[in-house]
């Protein structure tokens, strides 16, 4: 290869890596984050450095018949006996039963797992989430995760409060990820034959 060459070459490789094939390998990358942070949570419930998230509450929590399933709701209250049994409430005009098994039993009235915490009751907060970033962005090198509307960004962030950062990437992850990126940055190299 002339210098000639070699100039030309390394200059479609900086295009590249400032432009739409950086912009694809950090789409990629930003899809797989975001498959391995779902994958894990949902999977084991474990946060970022390994640990379980705070397990799902068991203080008392009001409810009704309109927030649960069929199904949930007879398991509780479906005769007039189980109905005298629980405690009411009447709130802003809505009758409310109490359960004293908190949201720990709401989840397995609905036949939810509670082992560890997923963030998945309806899984609408998670089919939310998705690679928020531009094709801009991925060209500069910056892929962004998130919501896409504001209902379930406001349960995102709520649950990021109460729990810790959801969204983070664990060091094994970072690591996997850094190899995919490297590997796509050598495919650049080589398809301007470096």
């Amino acid at each position: 290869m002339t210098p000639e060459e070699l100039d030309k070459a390394q200059s479609r490789v900086i295009n590249d890596m400032t432009g739409q094939a950086n912009g694809n390998i950090m789409g990629t990358i930003g899809l797989e984050a975001l498959e391995m942070i779902k994958k894990r949570v949902i999977d084991t419930g474990t946060n970022a450095e390994g640990q379980k998230y705070k397990p799902y509450s068991t203080k008392k929590m009001l409810a009704n018949r309109s927030g649960m399933t069929v199904e949930a709701y007879n398991k509780i209250a479906s005769s007039k006996a189980k109905r005298r049994e629980l405690k009411w409430v009447t709130l802003d005009g809505h009758k409310l039963f109490e359960l004293p098994g908190g949201y720990k039993q709401y989840r397995e009235l609905h036949r939810k797992q509670t082992a560890f915490v997923d963030f998945s009751f309806t899984n609408d907060m998670w089919n939310n989430i998705t690679l928020i970033s531009k094709a801009s962005d991925h060209n500069n090198g910056t892929a962004i995760i998130g919501t896409k509307d504001k209902d379930q960004n406001a349960k995102l962030e709520g649950n990021t409060k109460r729990r810790g950062d959801i969204l983070d990437l664990s060091t094994k992850e970072q690591e996997e990820l850094k190899e995919d990126f490297n590997l796509g940055v050598l495919r650049i190299f080589k398809n301007n034959g470096l």
